[in-house]
């Protein structure tokens, strides 16, 4: 089921129907699990009627009690995304691998995470890998990311560094962040491709543009040490770990105390040097062990 336009689409086996909101409504106050699936979206995401989030919890959590698995991986992903408390991390687990029987990308993503964790089942490298390719090969990037990290790390499949770089560049490819990040990963350090620190640095720039900081952090030491073989640029290797810093970063914290204290790519400032030291600190990193 889709909402598209301002009707609700629904695939059925002989077609696709679409149903106004009145009609989903009639199908949810009958019990249809297809409807109150369809009709907790439009409450939570406020397709054809005003944003009612009470509501839509309640109606998706009915959804789920009548067994209907689009809804199941709904609520995992509100659940993983903060966004919604009414499950716990093994219930969670749970739904992802009944709805993984549908052949639904994301529930498949979700399950391997569950067997990549040990989460509500035995830790099982073997198995989140093969959840994790069945995601993949229906597009989940996200999926094809978890899968080249097993491949690089050989868990639950051979060691293939190389294998695993192509998995990262194909994810990467959708502009998923987590992806885009090992693929800098691999040209800076070399994993199944050959160092190439202009590569990364443009994975990195990329990640950054999109909000991740740990990219934004990486792309600092790049400065720092001078991408393609440039002269290190101090300003901008700082304004990196600043950025990253203020995003929470424990070590990217710990590198801008060490820039304030040695004025590197700024005014020295031993105020600011102690103040970042001691939160790089209150997140478990020493400033003075890097």
């Amino acid at each position: 089921m889709t909402e598209e336009g301002k009707g609700f689409v629904f695939h059925a086996s002989d077609g696709d129907v679409e149903l106004t909101f009145d009609q989903v409504s009639e199908l949810a106050e009958s019990g249809d699990p297809d409807g109150l699936y369809a009709l907790a979206m439009a409450y939570l995401f406020g397709w054809d009627v005003e944003t009612d989030e009470a509501r839509g919890y309640g109606l998706l959590e009915r959804a789920v009690e009548a067994g209907q698995t689009e809804a199941m991986v709904l609520m995992v992903r509100l659940f993983m995304q903060g966004e919604y408390d009414g499950i716990d991390s093994v219930r969670a687990a749970e739904y992802s691998i009944r709805a993984a029987q549908d052949s639904i990308p994301d529930a498949q993503l979700y399950a391997g995470l569950a067997y990549m964790d040990g989460v509500s089942v035995p830790q099982d490298h073997s198995e989140a890998a093969r959840y994790f390719r069945l995601a993949a090969n229906q597009g989940n990037a996200e999926a094809r990311t978890n899968l080249a990290y097993l491949y690089q790390e050989g868990l639950g499949v051979e060691r293939d560094e190389v294998k695993a770089f192509k998995l990262y560049r194909t994810a990467a490819k959708t502009g998923n962040l987590n992806a885009l990040f090992h693929l800098g990963i691999c040209h800076e350090f070399g994993i199944g491709t050959r160092i190439d620190t202009v590569m990364a640095a443009d994975c990195y720039s990329k990640g950054a543009e999109g909000g991740d900081a740990f990219a934004t952090e990486r792309l600092g030491f790049l400065h720092s040490q001078g991408i393609g073989g440039s002269e290190p640029d101090a300003e901008a290797s700082f304004e990196c770990f600043l950025s990253a810093a203020m995003e929470g970063v424990p070590t990217a914290m710990a590198m801008v105390s060490h820039c304030y204290r040695n004025g590197v790519g700024v005014d020295a400032d031993p105020d600011e040097a102690d103040k970042w030291a001691r939160m790089a600190s209150d997140n478990g990193v020493d400033a003075d062990s890097l």
